[in-house]
Formats: structure tokens, C-alpha cells, sequence
């Protein structure tokens, strides 16, 4: 009987002690990644005994021991992988997955403007992986709905000033449009023909779909830009581009300058001769027909001096006074404009082929080109009822904007102002300025894009309209490194737009960037 009852107690005790050990397994067993880590670092702190720690995590003191080799081991490892084979020290390592390549795929695309082809060389070259034109193609339209799908959510209610123009790659037009704020890019697409109908068309498109209705457009002298307007927003005035008037008008000047240059060369060569006449020019009749040469040559040279003359003051007068933020009324200006393509118009027999295309424009355009002058006059009219000060006494001020700082004229007026308008002045000073800040006159920032764009176009052979859509997604989103416009620093146009900010664009198609560990 006592050896019966012996047998049960040792068997009992063997049983707890397998029991025990069933039960330390298993924890070790159920412990992720994390709380491994844990352990390996306690241990090799040497502040806790190992038991201790083996008690704490409900472990055996021998796992614990495998965890702390474990952790030296990783150490180790780490130290030694920081020198590069060539002795360089090693920055950081980036984790490699087929995601990671295909963000570095768009990223090229887009951010580096690079073309298919510089991709899979790229890929080759420097990440000594092989990828095919074909692969390349579909990561790009694999993200296409999400790009689409954000474009086409936007609403555009904000946008109050819409430019509008045109870009042509390899003779098919693309239609582009944005805010004059914000620069968002609401409208890029590739049509088979730049007519009113296209125009047309697409606008109506993006009032019905994001509620786009801009206070007005600002075109150039294109036809079909404008009347497809008309179809499309009656009641949306189109203005016209003082950027266009201006540029071939400066051109023009520049080729008359030239062109009066190589005449006066011209004199002076011929004066040359005649005052060291050499070989077949010594003779007498040859001298004659070198001084009539010379009378005719002084005669075109005189005129061709002084037709750029006239032209460069006519010039100054359309950029200084009557395209100009700050000058006379929109009556006078009127005046001025059609004075001036009057004197065009007397000197284009001179110059036809130049002088008659910055002739025609102005004339054409002479009833939108000034328009941006009624709105602010408007704009100064209820200044001056809100300030309760007379109206001229608020376009003084307005002119006063435009005489330079340094001139004594300039502050002569200024204190005369201070002391009539008192506590008033800086009210009506800065809402004036308010107004001059807010007044858009051109869509040269509309240039700027196509500028940009561009350098897209020029990598593909084709354009399609879904390459584009991706395309108008990566400018919406990209936010600004530099601009001559700080609050446009370090903001995407979306950003700009809405007064909200929002993912990198690389996240809002699903990826997640890569963060150096701290």
C-alpha cells in the first residue's frame, strides 16, 4: 500500500513539472516579433537577472538566452553592413517591394518627366531589374481611375477667373483651361479639331459635372475659344489678353530696331568706301555711284530710325497708360487705344507684313482689352460709399499707386491725401490696393502651363486623353517647391484652390512613401 501511494506522488510531481514546461512553450510560442525584441533587449541591458525575465514574459530562462544571441546578432550584423564593399558608409536601406516599383515607376513619369523608354533604362541601370514597355504602360493606366475619379469629384465653384488657350503637339490641339488663382487645371483634353464646338462642348461639361462658373474667362484673339464660350456660358464675359497685345508688339519693335540697325551699318559701310576707296571703287564713276548709294541709304536709314521711334513711344503708351493696372479712365483709355492703332495704321505701308497682324489685333479686340478698367472704377465707386469720402478723392489715391516710391511728387501727394482723408487714408489705401492685387488683365500664367506641358508632350509620340487625365491629376496635386508667389510655396494648386490640404499625390493612389527609421 505505501508503495502504491509512492508511486502516485511521483507521478503527480512528474505530471506538474511536464505541465509546467508544456506551459512555458507555449508561451514562448505565442509571442510575435515585437515582444521577442523585447525580451532580447532586456536581456542584454544586464539591469534584470535572466530569470527574472523569464518570469516577467512567462518564458524559460533558456529562450531568453536565444533571444539575447539573437539581438547581439542583429547588432552585429547592423555594424557591419554600415561600410559598403568600396568602404563607403551606408546611408540607410530601403525596403524593395513590387509597390516601392511601381511609385518609383510613376514617380519617374511624372516628377522626372521621364519617357517609357528612360524607365526601363533607369530600371536596368541603377536597380539591375528588367521591366518591359508593356509593364511600364499598364502600372500607368492601372491607377488611372483612382487620377480620374479625383479630377472629376473637384468641385470648381471657387474658381472666379478661368484662363483659357490652346496647345498644339504634332498638329492635334489640346484645350487647356485653370484658375488665375490657384492655377488648377481644370481642363485638359486632347480634340480632333479646335473649333467653337469643342470648346463648347467641354465647358458646358465642367459647369453641369463641378459646377464650374468663373465671374469671366480671360482668351486670346482665338475665334473658337470665344464663341464656344458664348454657346456654352451666355451670361460669362470672355476678356481679352493684354499679354498678346503686348508681345507682338514688342517683337515688333525689336525687328524694326534691328532692321534700322543693319541700316545705319549700311551708311556707315558705304561712307567707309567712299572715304577709302580701294580697287574697282578708285575710279570716278564708281566714287558717284557709291554717293548716290550713300543719299539713298542715309534716306532709309532716317526712316527707319525714326519709325521705330514712333513705334516704341506708341508702345510705352499701350503698356504704361492704357494697358496699364494704374492710369487714365476707361474713356480716355478707349481713346488712346484707338489713337494708337490710327498711327499704326499710317505707318503699315512701311511694314506691312509686321505692323498690319499688332494693327488688326488691336482693332479687333479694342472692345475687351479694356475691360478689366470698368470693374475696378466700379470697385473704387464702392470704396468710396462705404468710406463715405468722395469718389475723386479715392481715384487719387488710385493713381498715386503708380508713381514710383522714390518720387518726391509721389509722397507730395501722399501727405496731401493723409491730410484730407485723416484716419480714413489707409483704409481706402489698402482696399484700393485690394483691388489692384485682385485685378486680372492676362492669361500668361494659362502660358506658363503650356509651357510646362510641353516638356510632357514633346516624350510621346501620342496623346490620348486618359494619358492626359493622369497628367492634369499629377499638376492639381504636386504641391509648388519654388513660385515668385510665396503663398503658392510648399501648396499643391488643389491646396490653393480649396484652403485645404491633402496627401502627397503618390498616397492618394494607394501608396505609402518611404521614411528613413528615425
Amino acid at each position: 500500500m505505501q508503495t502504491h501511494t509512492g508511486l502516485i506522488a511521483m507521478s503527480t510531481s512528474i505530471d506538474t513539472l511536464f505541465s509546467q514546461k508544456l506551459k512555458v512553450s507555449h508561451a514562448a510560442h505565442s509571442l510575435n516579433s515585437l515582444k521577442r525584441q523585447e525580451i532580447g533587449i532586456h536581456a542584454i541591458g544586464g539591469y534584470t537577472p535572466i530569470s527574472h525575465v523569464a518570469d516577467q514574459y512567462g518564458v524559460s530562462r533558456k529562450f531568453v538566452y536565444q533571444q539575447k544571441e539573437k539581438a547581439l546578432a542583429g547588432i552585429a550584423d547592423a555594424f557591419d553592413k554600415s561600410i559598403s564593399d568600396g568602404g563607403e558608409k551606408v546611408l540607410f536601406y530601403i525596403p524593395v517591394t513590387k509597390k516601392w516599383l511601381m511609385q518609383v515607376l510613376l514617380a519617374l513619369i511624372f516628377i522626372c518627366r521621364a519617357s517609357y523608354q528612360g524607365v526601363i533604362e533607369f530600371f536596368r541601370d541603377i536597380l539591375d531589374y528588367d521591366i518591359s514597355k508593356g509593364t511600364v504602360h499598364n502600372v500607368v493606366y492601372e491607377h488611372l481611375q483612382k487620377a480620374k475619379k479625383i479630377n472629376l469629384d473637384q468641385n470648381l465653384s471657387n474658381i472666379k477667373e478661368g484662363l483659357h488657350d490652346e496647345i498644339y503637339q504634332a498638329g492635334n490641339p489640346v484645350l487647356v483651361g485653370c484658375c488665375a488663382r490657384s492655377t488648377y487645371c481644370y481642363l485638359l483634353k486632347l480634340v480632333e479639331t479646335c473649333d467653337a464646338n469643342s470648346w463648347g462642348v467641354h465647358l458646358l461639361d465642367l459647369m453641369q459635372k463641378q459646377e464650374l462658373s468663373p465671374d469671366f474667362t480671360i482668351i486670346d484673339g482665338g475665334k473658337a475659344a470665344r464663341s464656344g464660350q458664348k454657346d456654352a456660358w451666355p451670361d460669362i464675359p470672355a476678356r481679352g489678353d493684354t499679354f498678346h497685345a503686348l508681345k507682338p508688339f514688342l517683337e515688333l519693335v525689336n525687328y524694326l530696331e534691328n532692321r534700322a540697325m543693319d541700316a545705319l551699318k549700311k551708311v556707315e559701310e558705304l561712307n567707309h568706301k567712299i572715304a577709302h576707296p580701294r580697287g574697282k571703287w578708285k575710279g570716278e564713276d564708281k566714287q558717284e555711284g557709291l554717293l548716290q548709294k550713300l543719299i539713298e541709304a542715309e534716306g532709309a536709314s532716317k526712316k527707319a530710325v525714326l519709325l521705330v521711334e514712333d513705334l516704341t513711344s506708341l508702345y510705352k503708351w499701350l503698356k504704361n497708360d492704357i494697358l496699364s493696372l494704374v492710369g487714365p479712365s476707361y474713356k480716355d483709355r478707349q481713346e488712346l487705344l484707338k489713337f494708337v492703332a490710327e498711327q499704326l495704321r499710317l505707318r503699315e505701308p512701311m511694314c506691312p507684313h509686321k505692323i498690319e497682324p499688332v494693327r488688326r489685333y488691336l482693332e479687333n479686340h479694342n472692345d475687351n482689352l479694356l475691360e478689366f478698367v470698368p470693374t475696378m472704377e466700379m470697385c473704387f465707386y464702392e470704396i468710396a460709399q462705404e468710406f463715405e469720402v468722395a469718389l475723386s478723392l479715392v481715384l487719387e489715391v488710385y493713381q498715386l499707386q503708380g508713381l514710383p516710391s522714390s518720387s518726391r511728387r509721389r509722397w507730395e501727394k501722399y501727405t496731401a491725401l493723409r491730410t484730407k482723408l485723416g484716419d480714413k487714408f489707409y483704409w481706402v489705401e489698402s482696399m484700393v490696393n485690394k483691388v489692384l492685387e485682385d485685378t486680372v488683365r492676362a492669361n500668361s500664367l494659362v502660358e506658363n502651363i503650356n509651357s510646362r506641358l510641353r516638356t510632357y508632350f514633346t516624350l510621346r509620340r501620342e496623346l490620348g486623353n486618359e494619358y492626359l487625365e493622369f497628367l492634369q491629376f499629377f499638376l492639381n496635386h504636386r504641391r509648388f517647391m519654388r513660385s515668385e508667389r510665396k503663398e503658392r510655396v510648399g501648396k499643391s494648386p488643389k491646396e490653393l484652390l480649396t484652403g485645404k490640404s491633402h496627401e502627397h499625390w503618390l498616397e492618394m493612389l494607394g501608396f505609402e512613401l518611404f521614411k528613413q527609421a528615425a
